[in-house]
């Protein structure tokens, strides 16, 4: 009867610690269905491995919802938008203390920088308040793809400006590194917003 018992006792131990990991498979299943949305929406972008690696970290955040998907794209482009301003105005600091004909360009990149930081705060602000401020929905997302569509615009007459004037290989080379980045995850979070938002 002892044997029998301590039997069973073994059987139940066994069959309970073989049911462990079924249990703790199911929550990285469902996070894989999430990084999986996320792949795809990523798909539809002009810069898709980017725009993935950006976006994977916070699938379990956006789960499958387009609006949080497009929130979340806009903050890392706002945090984007704010490092490029960073480094732009770590340059021109140098410059200006050096007296170098490279300030003004620097000046106007700056400005197109902090321009694009206050645009995507707006489209950030509008997103989260689709349903408010006396408007309708669509009205919001037309402004939030403006003012995105904007930020996009600044940061090519940044560029632009770097090659027309008269500034240094390596100011140059920063600031297109900075700004190139911030104008692909700012092209991205256009397209995640057109496909996924239908504006």
């Amino acid at each position: 009867m002892l044997r029998f018992m301590i039997l069973s006792l073994t059987l139940i131990a066994l069959i309970n610690s073989s049911n462990i990991p079924r249990t703790t498979a199911t929550p990285p299943a469902k996070y894989q269905n999430y990084k999986t949305y996320v792949k795809t929406a990523c798909n539809s972008t002009t810069y898709p491995t980017m725009c993935y690696n950006s976006l994977s970290t916070y699938s379990s955040t956006i789960k499958s919802d387009p609006i949080k998907l497009c929130i979340t794209s806009l903050n890392i482009n706002l945090k984007s938008a704010k490092n490029a301003s960073s480094v732009v105005s770590s340059l021109l600091k140098k410059a200006k203390a050096s007296s170098s004909p490279e300030v003004p360009i620097l000046k106007d990149c700056l400005e197109e920088m902090k321009d694009t930081v206050d645009e995507l705060k707006q489209a950030i602000a509008e997103m989260k308040n689709l349903n408010g401020g006396g408007v309708s929905k669509e009205e919001h997302l037309r402004n939030v793809k403006t003012w995105v569509s904007s930020a996009l615009t600044d940061e090519t007459t940044c560029t632009d400006e770097l090659e027309e004037g008269e500034v240094k290989a390596e100011t140059k080379k920063k600031v297109k590194k900075a700004v190139s980045e911030l104008s692909r995850t700012t092209s991205n979070t256009l397209a995640l917003m057109t496909n996924y938002l239908g504006y």
